[in-house]
């Protein structure tokens, strides 16, 4: 894209600069090569792809030949360096996860008329069992709303490098293609269910079965954050892992994991099939128990102020039941609660209906993901919470 503009130059300059100089650290971690570089619409657009690992928006940004504005977890903006370079360098578009984000929604819009190029990763978090989640309905009409073209990418490879609940980091081959090109007319004659649809089968992908022999060798260690619910005792947040042995602390039961995403000794064997039964399991529990909850010690509570500050609320045990969801002496009911996500391994979020924004995380790490499951579990079966 060119600009008269001093200030845009200078950034498209800078870009273009570090982009060349990761060049040769991504063709070693990722595989990625300057050859294989895709082409975008010569118009701005928006560019939306599946989220697979941290990775993925410098695996984007070198795929691709144009500079892009990515649309980013809003925690960047707690820390003045990574804010500054976030936003005023790197244009990125902040967003809260587990809040409605209106704001963010604008500001997308703005920079598309501006004349820049956005990226968004539309399942609104990175995928823990490495396949790709479906497009909440919502993005449907976000799409044609924007009133401009919209490209779909798929990367491939990038959860093996580093999936979301381990710390080792490995090489890869990482490729991303374009799928698809949808241009503002063709959205406007489609409907918002059929827009899902098409972008759904087009950032589809399972990681492991994509390039399974490629994976290196990794430890179970941080298993826990995507698997919590034991399939042979039901114990809930027991699973752990060590070396190549993922085991039950309620049952004893122990599993052998290949490092490469396969799991012997048992009834499933992906991290995916493991995933995919706890969910169902979640929800049969909540559906067959009034009692039932789930808990973790030495839990800390904080408000997440407008300026993006954390505040600490208050400590203590953290329970999430039928009803409530509490830290200590603080106690939310549970209708009160409208959006629950998660960050980073395991650290959870959530809004309340008078869109005030908290973050929860217990200091010897704990399953986010089991907490987002069961509430919404909680959420389909009590119509009252929204």
């Amino acid at each position: 894209m060119k600009t008269n503009d001093k200030k845009e130059q200078r950034y498209f300059e800078l870009y273009h600069a570090l982009k060349k100089a990761a060049g040769p650290v991504c063709h070693q971690l990722f595989g990625i090569k300057k050859e294989n570089e895709i082409s975008l619409p010569k118009d701005p657009c928006l560019v939306v792809v599946n989220h697979t690992c941290y990775f993925d928006p410098l695996i984007v940004a070198m795929s691709v030949d144009q500079p892009l504005c990515f649309v980013a977890g809003e925690n960047l903006l707690r820390h003045r360096l990574a804010a500054f370079l976030a936003v005023d360098v790197f244009r990125s578009i902040p967003c809260s996860k587990g809040k409605l984000n209106t704001g963010t929604i604008l500001e997308i819009s703005r920079s598309l008329k501006a004349g820049h190029y956005v990226c968004m990763f539309a399942e609104g978090n990175i995928t823990y069992d490495g396949t790709t989640a479906p497009l909440a309905p919502v993005n449907g009409k976000l799409f044609r709303a924007l009133q401009c073209t919209v490209v779909t990418v798929s990367v491939t490879g990038a959860y093996q490098i580093l999936p979301r609940w381990s710390s080792r980091l490995c090489r890869g081959n990482v490729s991303a293609k374009i799928k698809g090109v949808y241009t503002k007319e063709m959205l406007h004659n489609m409907n918002p269910e059929e827009i899902v649809t098409r972008f759904n089968q087009d950032l589809y992908m399972e990681q492991y079965a994509a390039d399974a022999r490629k994976a290196c060798h990794r430890s179970a260690k941080g298993i826990r954050y995507v698997l919590y619910a034991c399939p042979e005792c039901g114990a809930l947040g027991k699973i752990r892992g060590k070396g190549s042995k993922i085991h039950c602390l309620g049952c004893g039961k122990v599993w052998e994991y290949d490092g490469r995403g396969k799991i012997k000794g048992g009834q499933f064997q992906t991290i995916w099939q493991w995933n995919r039964w706890q969910i169902g399991f979640v929800k049969e529990l909540v559906q067959g128990d009034v009692n039932i909850g789930i808990s973790d010690l030495n839990a800390r509570l904080f408000r997440i102020a407008d300026d993006h500050k954390r505040h600490l609320c208050e400590s203590g045990t953290l329970i999430l039941n039928q009803t409530k969801l509490s830290v200590g002496k603080y106690v939310l009911p549970l209708e009160k609660i409208s959006r629950m996500d998660t960050r980073n391994k395991g650290i959870l979020l959530f809004s309340t209906n008078t869109e005030d924004y908290y973050e929860i995380s217990v200091r010897k790490g704990f399953s986010g993901l089991m907490y987002k499951t069961f509430f919404e579990a909680l959420k389909g079966k009590n119509k009252g919470i929204r």
